[in-house]
């Protein structure tokens, strides 16, 4: 841990060198924007295509894995949502192939020209979490009607995540109807219908099935990471906006502490600390004070390397681009912890209390209780790392809590992080900045996700990385972020078009003849 003089002496340092340097560098690129062309993609039918949005949402396709088999509270709702997009989309259903798995998920198949090319597949979902509705509801458009209203469509699963399962089928129809006939390499899109309560009925399947077929993945294009339209100015201090690609996800493990004491009569509590309660509280303190050492690592390192060249300050851009320098990297850590939740989660492994239970009387001293704790582990950290951390909290009580580890089937260490140097990822971003040309310019970025994603089913069968990203809008500075499983979730006409937009372009770009300097 530095000291406060410590610290000043590596900001000293670190200016120091940067005046040394900043007439080498000389960078006066504002954004780091590829030679590209915008692509010339013009759609056809936009308010039909909004209509087909809106009426998707109107299927009230929750996912519930504690009430309802097979993850499905409403079976009807996701039976009337096939129905729709079947409808809909005749094309696809005519020339590629489209099948249930799982009872209600849906992967569909455009087969390429070349067998021997490894395929793509996106990854969506069709279920959504639940919303509140009638008279106790706070929405201001109903959750499940699909309004269309001040330029919006509303509704739960406007932002999460029906509008990318319309914006793919439709990218795939205009492609299809454009004569764009047949990729190159075939193309999956995979659907499920239990994401949101971790996709093992769906998503897992689907997995299987493909693996069972011998297919191997060339990449996965699933959700993730969105574009933010005003950037990051905190940490710029320019407008510049960004799409955030996931390279990785974070992992994930539960450890319940139980704690046992001698319990009694409350009227005489003993006076050293000893009873249940006092030792969760001085465990659940020391935890919370100690959290675990903040560290940049890859992707987070990868991301703040992507920024600096649209950093305008010359200090804070040579951080950035040396962030993974022993002497930066531990300092930047410390910022980015100091500077909100959501920046402190990249920069450590997080521990937070989900659970405490104790007592059955409120005149008896407890003889037993426990504290969960949930972590979610940077790249790097094993499922044991939690355990030993914890064990050097433990104080002179540490014989009478015993820890369990109890993440489960969700129990798992954070996913490789795919290259963003490498050709796949490539494609991702070239797809955006050739249809999103902002005037304040773009940069797309790697990031780590603190999330979960279907994705991550389809590790096993995938030879060159997952990158999540769907183009969804977002303006931190107007709140969108609470909107997703929040209330008045909704999102811009012009932005859903534009998605669609995004996904025309990088299906051809990814399933298109690559070996040339374009795709047609």
């Amino acid at each position: 841990m530095f000291t406060i003089r410590a610290q000043f002496a590596l900001v000293v340092f670190g200016i120091a060198i940067a005046l040394l340097t900043r007439t080498l560098y000389r960078d006066k690129t504002t954004f780091p924007h590829p030679e590209s062309v915008l692509a010339n993609i013009t759609l056809s039918d936009s308010e039909d295509a909004v209509s087909r949005l809106s009426q998707f949402i109107k299927c009230r396709t929750v996912s519930d894995s504690q009430r309802a088999e097979n993850h499905a509270r409403h079976p009807e709702q996701l039976r009337l949502a096939r129905e729709h997009l079947q409808k809909s989309y005749p094309s696809i259903w005519k020339h590629l192939t489209a099948e249930t798995v799982a009872e209600f998920s849906l992967l569909i198949r455009w087969q390429g020209k070349n067998p021997a090319l490894n395929p793509v597949l996106f990854v969506s979902h069709l279920d959504v979490v639940p919303a509140t509705e009638g008279d106790s509801s706070e929405w201001s458009r109903p959750p499940f009607s699909g309004d269309i209203h001040d330029n919006f469509i509303w509704g739960r699963g406007a932002m999460d995540l029906k509008f990318m399962v319309i914006a793919l089928l439709e990218a795939v129809t205009h492609l299809l109807e454009s004569g764009w006939t047949k990729p190159e390499r075939t193309l999956y899109l995979a659907f499920g219908h239990d994401e949101e309560v971790g996709g093992v009925l769906g998503a897992g399947a689907m997995a299987r099935l493909l693996a069972s077929r011998g297919v191997t993945l060339d990449f996965v294009v699933d959700e993730g990471g969105p574009i933010l339209v005003d950037g990051l100015p905190s940490l710029l201090r320019s407008p510049t906006q960004i799409a955030l690609v996931g390279t990785a996800e974070k992992g994930y493990n539960s450890i319940l502490a139980n704690v046992s004491a001698q319990g009694g009569h409350a009227m005489a509590p003993p006076t050293d600390h000893s009873t249940v309660p006092a030792i969760m509280s001085s465990l659940v303190q020391s935890v919370d004070q100690n959290p675990p050492t903040p560290q940049l690592v890859p992707p987070v390192t990868h991301f703040m390397q992507a920024l600096a060249p649209a950093c305008p300050n010359p200090f804070l851009r040579f951080i950035l681009r040396h962030c993974d320098n022993r002497l930066f990297g531990p300092l930047l850590a410390r910022v980015l912890t100091l500077s909100s939740p959501n920046t402190a989660a990249v920069a450590r492994t997080t521990v937070g209390v989900t659970r405490m239970n104790t007592g059955s009387a409120d005149n008896v001293l407890p003889d037993s209780g426990s504290v969960m704790f949930n972590f979610r582990l940077l790249p790097g950290h094993t499922l044991g790392y939690p355990l030993q951390y914890l064990r050097n909290h433990l104080g002179k009580f540490s014989s009478r809590i015993r820890l369990q580890q109890v993440g489960g089937q969700k129990a798992r260490e954070a996913t490789p992080v795919s290259s963003p140097s490498s050709e796949q990822f490539k494609i991702v971003a070239r797809a955006v900045y050739e249809t999103v040309h902002p005037k304040q310019g773009i940069v797309v970025a790697p990031h780590l996700m603190t999330g979960a994603s279907d994705s991550r089913h389809y590790l096993d069968i995938t030879a060159n990385g997952v990158y999540r990203f769907f183009p969804l809008f977002m303006n931190l500075t107007a709140g969108d972020v609470s909107r997703v499983h929040g209330i008045d979730e909704r999102i811009k006409v012009d932005d859903f078009l534009q998605a669609i937009k995004v996904y025309i372009r990088m299906i051809q770009l990814a399933c298109g003849d690559r070996s040339g300097s374009s795709v047609q």
